[in-house]
Parts: structure tokens; sequence; C-alpha cells
């Protein structure tokens, strides 16, 4: 793998649709042995969909929760592999929320949780929005959607209602272009 550490063997010991968990044991440059577990899924997309100073968002059951949450739309598509995130993203966006966005700009990327997992996120500022209604999918029971005020929902991250590192993360990311873009005039 690396000077720094080097895999001695590898073996899955679980896989579905979504995610498989390997174990690696490994040696480090100091000699010592050791395993590494690792989560390894595909690469997912968020979404911040944006009408004047209101932003889009999705409430949901998170089961290893046990709680509702407020997060920004995500997610990926299994069953094609090969989508291109852009594609991915607008299909989240329509499916989850119902919104069809006029223009969908690339905001950058991000590792989710890279001590354990290789997945990544690329995330999306949704724009000129349309409702064209709801496509969701049975992982997605329950789910709903509110427009709240893009400063509400900044208070909620501040105030530590909004939890899913993500949808920090790339509110604070998209947040940071516009206010960017609004300065350069652009």
């Amino acid at each position: 793998m690396s000077d720094e550490i080097t895999t001695l063997a590898s073996k899955e010991i679980y896989r579905n649709r979504w995610m498989s968990l390997k174990e690696d044991r490994i040696r480090r440059a100091d000699g010592s042995e050791g395993i590494y577990s690792v989560v390894e899924k595909a690469d997912f997309v968020v979404i911040v969909p944006v009408q004047d100073d209101e932003i889009y968002v999705v409430e949901q059951f998170r089961y290893p929760l046990g709680v509702r949450t407020l997060e920004l739309p995500q997610g990926s598509w299994e069953m094609s592999p090969t989508a291109a995130p852009e594609e991915v993203a607008a299909g989240e966006l329509r499916e989850e929320t119902g919104l069809i966005a006029g223009k969908l700009e690339y905001v950058g990327y991000q590792k989710l949780a890279q001590g354990y997992s290789t997945q990544g996120y690329h995330i999306y500022l949704a724009s000129q929005l349309t409702f064209a209604g709801q496509q969701l999918d049975d992982e997605e029971y329950g789910l709903t959607v509110k427009k709240m005020k893009m400063a509400d929902f900044r208070a909620l991250i501040l105030a530590g209602k909004i939890t899913d590192a993500t949808s920090v993360t790339a509110f604070l990311l998209a947040s940071e272009k516009m206010r960017s873009a609004r300065f350069s005039g652009a």
C-alpha cells in the first residue's frame, strides 16, 4: 500500500448491495502488526437546493439513531454505478424533493470518514428550481420535504440540531461559494 503500512492479508467479512466490509492484516513501518477494518461504499452526492434565501431540506427517520433528522437531499445509485455524479444529483433531487434544477453547479468533493471508509461525496448547488413531484424509493419511506430560510438552517447547525456532517459541510461550502460569487459579480 505504502512505505508506512503494508497489507499482509485481506478478507471480505460482509457484503450487500450498498457496501462491503473487509478486514486487512497489516504491518506498520516499525514492524508492528495490526488489523484495519475498511468499509467500502460507492461515492454519493449531496445537493444544496436554494431558491432566493430559502433552502429545501429533507426529514427522515434514521434507523441507527432511532430519530428523525433534518438533512440535505443526498444519495447514490447502487444499480447504476457508472452514472455521472451530476446525473445522480439531478435524479436524487427530483426523487427526494420533487424539484428540478434549472441550474446545477458543482461545489466540490469531500471524504465522509477517511479513517475507516473509502466513501466520498460530490456536492452540488441547485437553483432555478421548479416542482415536478417526488419519486421516493421504498427505502425512503416517510421522507418529507421542508423549505426554510437559509439563516434558520445555519442556526440549527450552530445549535447542534443538525448533526449530519455531510449536510453541514455541503451547506457551509455551498454558502461560501454563493457568497464569493455575489462579491465577484458572477
